[in-house]
């Protein structure tokens, strides 16, 4: 009985197919040695990247970061000769006050010097400055307004009015003062300062 693999007959090797053939004949052609060393001459002359193209032209370095200017503040002009006579006497006067402990009189005094100062706006300014620095605003002018304060007259209080009128308009005082005022020990008092400051600046 014959095997099914041809008994002692020598096995035919398999045919090559098209694609390994053409594969083998492209591995013989590169492995000559001139065209290896082709190749590495070529790849001798290929540089790496720089970053740009050599046709591209050079970026200019970038320029030095520069830190930014502080914003310049808005500078107040000096007060005319007249004027800085009249801060500096209402600085002397100002002075007084610190001989009269009592409330009451030093209420009274800071009002006499306003209504003193009612025609030069910027020493009654200064008078408000002043006291709003050292923190008396609110308790000398709520003593003013005070019902029946014996040291006080009706021209006293039209010059408080009408130097917090100049106060706000210089940012001497703000809106903020004057609705911490009206809520604070002088409540009352500084209710009646705004109502009046309110119609002394219809």
């Amino acid at each position: 009985m014959s095997r099914v693999d041809g008994g002692n007959r020598p096995s035919i090797p398999p045919k090559r197919s098209e694609f390994e053939r053409s594969e083998r004949s492209d591995v013989t052609r590169d492995s000559k040695p001139g065209t290896a060393q082709g190749r590495t001459a070529a790849n001798a002359n290929v540089r790496s990247f720089q970053g740009r193209s050599d046709f591209e032209p050079a970026r200019p370095a970038p320029a030095p970061s520069r830190p930014t200017p502080p914003q310049a503040q808005a500078v107040k002009p000096p007060p005319s000769p007249a004027e800085a006579e009249s801060i500096a006497q209402a600085d002397m006067e100002l002075g007084l006050l610190a001989e009269f402990p009592d409330a009451d009189a030093q209420s009274g005094i800071a009002s006499a010097m306003l209504h003193a100062h009612s025609d030069a706006p910027a020493s009654q300014n200064r008078i408000v400055e002043r006291l709003k620095q050292d923190g008396r605003l609110e308790t000398l002018f709520g003593e003013v307004f005070r019902e029946d304060n014996p040291y006080v007259e009706q021209p006293h209080k039209k010059a408080i009015v009408q130097a917090l009128d100049t106060a706000l308009s210089r940012g001497t005082v703000t809106g903020d003062d004057l609705r911490a005022f009206s809520r604070g020990t002088y409540a009352q008092e500084w209710q009646q300062i705004g109502a009046a400051l309110g119609d002394a600046r219809k």
